[in-house]
């Protein structure tokens, strides 16, 4: 049973599944209202990281330290917003700032030639779109984005499974799994909304493509294809079904496959380009 917990395949996918289902869970009982039970996700990110990296020490030495500390700055931030409320463009300037933050904190040591400044700056655009392209909505609407999330997670670290970045790739892969346990809390049923905390977990995945571009071998502009991954959650209020829970369910169901593709395409892509080597990993 034991053993079965270092195994990476199960560090990355069954285990976060599970955290995410029970963290989402709980925090839908302790906090009946619709948004809190959103920080599950990067609560099951930072558990994971825990327990597969270790908790890193401050000041972190790494990339990878900084990214966990700035996840945690990001979870305790959006909890907070979204205690209080806090929506709208509010909201969007919150976690934008936030992001822009930390991308750069984690991006600094990197910052030594002309490759890498124009990468940062495409990823502090990037990171401008999950900020503003998914406003907070209290009321409902939180499939379309953690599909969103997924997909680009699961890009990220599937691009890093084929260049052999193991553990960019298996906490990727493990906020792809979080992003699985809040949406099979939200499917057939849809019952929570979108807030401060998803964006928030949207912008780990940013900053775990700004780890892999910057101080990984891993040639990671292929992720750029999985961007239209953001758009799932426009393409909803396009499919012609009707406003019923069966309508609702079949919706989110073509949300995640529709935000899906995209990230199959940059893993495909990343393997062709790659020289279709199988990583050791």
């Amino acid at each position: 049973m034991f053993d079965l917990l270092h195994d990476p395949f199960v560090q990355s996918s069954a285990l976060p599944l599970i955290i995410s289902v029970l963290a989402v869970g709980i925090l839908h009982r302790l906090a009946p209202g619709r948004v809190l039970a959103l920080a599950g996700i990067g609560v099951t990110f930072l558990i994971v990281f825990a327990l597969v990296v270790g908790v890193p020490a401050l000041p972190p030495p790494s990339s990878m330290g900084k990214l966990f500390w700035s996840a945690a700055g990001g979870l305790v931030l959006g909890v907070a917003a979204d205690a209080v409320g806090v929506q709208g463009r509010a909201a969007s300037v919150l976690v934008a700032a936030w992001l822009a933050a930390a991308l750069v904190w984690i991006a600094l040591p990197a910052l030594d030639s002309a490759v890498a400044v124009l990468t940062v700056v495409i990823l502090l655009a990037v990171g401008g779109v999950v900020a503003f392209g998914h406003p907070p909505d209290r009321t409902g609407g939180a499939p379309a984005p953690a599909a969103s999330l997924l997909a680009l997670a699961l890009a990220v670290g599937g691009t890093a499974l084929i260049g052999s970045s193991a553990s960019v790739a298996q906490m990727a892969l493990a906020l792809a799994a979080a992003a699985g346990g809040f949406l099979l809390w939200n499917w057939p049923v849809e019952r929570h909304g979108w807030g401060v905390s998803g964006q928030v977990a949207l912008g780990i995945a940013v900053l775990l493509a700004t780890v892999l571009a910057l101080f990984t071998q891993t040639q990671a502009a292929e992720l750029l294809l999985a961007l239209p991954a953001l758009l799932a959650g426009r393409l909803r209020h396009r499919l012609p079904l009707p406003e019923t829970g069966f309508g609702r369910a079949v919706g989110s169901a073509a949300v995640t496959i529709l935000a899906v593709l995209p990230a199959l395409v940059a893993i495909g892509a990343a393997y062709l380009l790659g020289g279709a080597e199988a990583s050791p990993y």
